[in-house]
């Protein structure tokens, strides 16, 4: 089933294995064409667990075509965002370096090789860490200014509309930047779902964290998203059910660029569909969305997001 939002074309798959595989034979298509086309191509991506069974199908298609490995080979890979904590801190699972080397950087070079264009925020929590994001920032501007080099991106959506880190508290008319934001405690709560296994309460999470801003995501050629998870069907709807654009969900600025994609499974997409299909957003619609947010452990932060839920909805559908 394909939609159109803003200028934004919804694939809604079956399930998580589809929407992996359907939006990994895109990308590959995208980096294929724009390097038979004599650009440079780069690859710049989100780490996170909605991007796994993206991760696992690339490199099934890079195993199967030899073509595609040798562009693989030329191309230069940027990450989002991450912690600043370095390598040698014992927390050094809990980054986004850690996690792309797991599951996409390691199975990816086994195939294709080593990897000479990746680049990863190698920060340490320490002074020198400006000038690591200073130098990571300028890499990027220079990529996406050039029109010789083909941006590829691949992100996501938060469960409460972020890109990147980038969220609500950040202005959409902001310059293109990196940035070190303070973790709000949706983005807390989230790292806590996606990674228990690191983050048993929210004083493991990290304060703080580097990510580029909204402004720089929108300069990519083309950009892929990926919302597996039923419980960010919230998201999904504050993004793409609305006709404009709103800095509660800057998820939604997407809907303005020229070439992109959005990749939704129908656990994610339920209430965009309904939404869709009735024309109006229902009691019932948002009683199972406060759902979203149940949580036996606070009850106080419960009450919080669903309220905060309930004034986006207000605020974007009013």
């Amino acid at each position: 089933m394909t939609m159109q939002s803003g200028k934004t074309v919804l694939n809604i798959v079956k399930d998580e294995m589809a929407m992996g595989s359907e939006a990994a034979v895109l990308a590959m298509k995208s980096l294929k064409e724009a390097s038979l086309a004599g650009k440079k191509t780069v690859l710049w991506m989100m780490a996170a667990p909605s991007g796994f069974t993206f991760y696992k199908s690339f490199v099934e298609l890079a195993a199967q075509d030899k073509e595609f490995r040798q562009v693989l080979s030329a191309t230069e890979f940027f990450q989002f965002d991450d912690y600043p904590v370095a390598r040698s801190d014992h927390r050094f699972p809990i980054t986004f370096r850690h996690l792309l080397e797991t599951y996409f950087f390691g199975p990816l070079e086994k195939i294709v090789g080593r990897l000479p264009g990746k680049h990863l925020l190698e920060m340490t929590g320490t002074d020198s860490d400006a000038r690591v994001i200073a130098t990571y920032e300028e890499a990027l501007k220079n990529r996406l200014a050039d029109a010789g080099t083909y941006v590829l991106e691949i992100k996501g959506i938060g469960m409460d509309g972020h890109w990147g880190f980038h969220g609500s508290e950040t202005p959409l008319q902001d310059p293109p930047r990196m940035m070190q934001v303070p973790m709000n405690r949706l983005n807390i709560q989230q790292q806590m779902l996606d990674w228990p296994q690191y983050f048993p309460n929210a004083e493991a999470v990290p304060r703080e964290a580097v990510t580029a801003n909204v402004a720089l995501f929108m300069q990519s050629d083309r950009v892929i998203d990926l919302v597996p998870q039923e419980g960010k069907a919230f998201a999904v709807l504050a993004t793409y059910g609305p006709k404009g654009i709103s800095p509660l969900v800057p998820s939604s600025k997407l809907k303005d660029h020229p070439d992109s994609h959005a990749f939704l499974t129908e656990k994610a997409s339920w209430a965009l569909r309904e939404y869709v299909s009735g024309g109006k957003l229902t009691d019932e619609m948002v009683a199972r969305l406060k759902g979203i947010w149940k949580n036996d452990a606070n009850k106080e932060l419960q009450r919080h997001n669903e309220h905060l839920m309930v004034e986006i909805l207000l605020h974007v559908f009013g």
